[in-house]
């Protein structure tokens, strides 16, 4: 093979040049993203997103039971939109979606992620694409629980591993109130609960909370959010990538903001919420 290199090197290295030119003609306006397009993809023209499906309304299935329907969902679609590239999903358990990343199961996570100093030391976070508050949901006609204190006593159903896990035992350990406490793997669980009354309230993300009285306005309500109470700040949430991989963040940064600028991610929010 050497040999045949050093008698036709002249004209393979004409045929790389218009190979290359072509491959940039062939791309049209998604060149950028050809073959990888050095945007730091495990698999060449896919965006493998890793989701958690079973947290409306960001992700969910629908009524078939198997196709993942929701804000995200919709979110991941109009961004490999912009990128040119195709998409696929992996549903993954929460408490390990992170770790995920870390071993190359899928690109990104699109699920609902709060951008916070702990997830920000092992994954790298777009910029913000939503806000959201924590919030208290009880059933329809029960306790009217005006703030966190009123939980004294009662029982109270989260997601663990997320946010509201961590605020919860956090106001617990801080004193602030003392609650028996019911941890799921899934928030559908915790709302499957509380509409059956095993326990006395939900506290979870204010988008899922908004979520589920639209969506069933005679079994929940929400009767305290955090943005009531003076000095507390919105989480917000992010796309998360492998730390370190700054060709994909700066890929998915550029799409989120055309996403913004055009008023396509308004669109996206308003229809879930």
């Amino acid at each position: 093979m050497k040999k045949l290199f050093c008698f036709c090197k002249v004209a393979l290295i004409s045929l790389c040049g218009i190979l290359f030119a072509l491959s940039f003609l062939d791309c049209g306006k998604t060149a950028a993203f050809c073959a990888d397009g050095g945007i730091g993809l495990l698999t060449p023209g896919v965006l493998k997103v890793g989701v958690e499906i079973g947290y409306p309304p960001f992700e969910f299935f629908d009524d078939d039971g198997t196709t993942p329907i929701g804000l995200d969902i919709d979110l991941g679609k109009a961004i490999t939109k912009k990128l040119g590239v195709a998409l696929t999903h992996e549903d993954t358990a929460w408490d390990a979606i992170f770790a995920g990343l870390g071993i190359d199961k899928y690109d990104c996570v699109i699920s609902a992620a709060t951008i916070n100093a702990d997830r920000a030391k092992i994954v790298d976070f777009t910029t913000p694409y939503i806000e959201n508050w924590m919030s208290i949901v009880v059933k329809k006609g029960g306790k009217e629980i005006k703030s966190v204190k009123e939980l004294e006593g009662l029982s109270v159903g989260f997601q663990g591993a997320t946010t509201a896990d961590e605020y919860l035992a956090k106001q617990i350990e801080t004193g602030v109130v003392s609650c028996k406490v019911n941890s799921y793997d899934k928030v559908l669980q915790c709302f499957d609960d509380l509409r059956l009354g095993r326990i006395d309230a939900v506290i979870c993300d204010s988008t899922v909370s908004e979520g589920y009285t639209a969506k069933e306005p005679d079994n929940f309500a929400i009767t305290w959010h955090q943005s009531t109470e003076k000095g507390e700040e919105a989480e917000v949430f992010g796309i998360a990538v492998k730390k370190g991989n700054a060709k994909l963040l700066d890929a998915l940064n550029k799409a989120l903001q055309e996403l913004k600028d055009s008023g396509e991610l308004d669109k996206i929010i308003k229809n879930w919420l």
